[in-house]
C-alpha cells in the first residue's frame, strides 16, 4: 500500500480511507466519489491510461463531491462543495486546525494510480471475502 494509507470498513460497512494530512482531500474523494465501486476505479484507470499513452491530452471525472482533471502533468482534484458547506464539515476526517479547508490537491499520475489500485484491491477483497448467503450455496 502506498505510503501511510489505511483503508477499512466502518461499523455500517462503508469503506473508509485515512492517510497523511496532506492527502485528506484524496481520502475524502475515495470515500465520497469512488466509494465501493470497482467500476469507477476502472473508469479512472482508463482515463489515466488514455492520458499516459497520448490517446487524450486530458480527461475529467466529475463525482459526487469532487472533480478530477488528469493531464500528463498529473492530477488536480478539486472539491465541488460550496465554501459554506466546507466550513460546516461533518465528514469523518474533520480538520483539527483553524486553517481554511483544503479544496485542491495535486499529485503525479503514478501516485494517483497507486492509490486507486490499492483502493480497488481493498474493495474487491471485501467482495471476495463476503460470506455467501444460504441461497447462494450450491445445491
Amino acid at each position: 500500500m502506498a505510503r501511510n494509507h489505511r483503508f477499512f470498513f466502518d461499523p455500517d460497512g462503508t469503506p473508509r480511507a485515512r492517510g497523511p494530512a496532506s492527502e485528506r482531500l484524496l481520502m475524502t474523494f475515495l470515500e465520497t466519489d469512488v466509494q465501493g465501486s470497482d467500476h469507477i476505479c476502472h473508469d479512472l484507470m482508463d482515463d489515466l491510461t488514455a492520458v499516459e499513452d497520448g490517446t487524450d491530452e486530458s480527461r475529467e471525472f466529475i463525482g459526487n463531491a469532487h472533480s478530477v482533471t488528469l493531464t500528463l502533468d498529473g492530477i488536480v482534484l478539486e472539491c465541488l462543495a460550496a465554501e459554506e458547506e466546507l466550513e460546516d464539515d461533518t465528514s469523518p476526517n474533520p480538520q483539527t486546525t483553524s486553517e481554511p479547508p483544503v479544496t485542491r490537491y495535486e499529485a503525479p499520475l503514478k501516485h494517483f494510480r497507486e492509490i486507486l489500485e490499492d483502493w480497488e484491491a481493498f474493495i474487491l477483497d471485501d467482495q471476495i471475502d463476503a460470506p455467501m448467503l444460504d441461497d447462494d450455496l450450491p445445491v
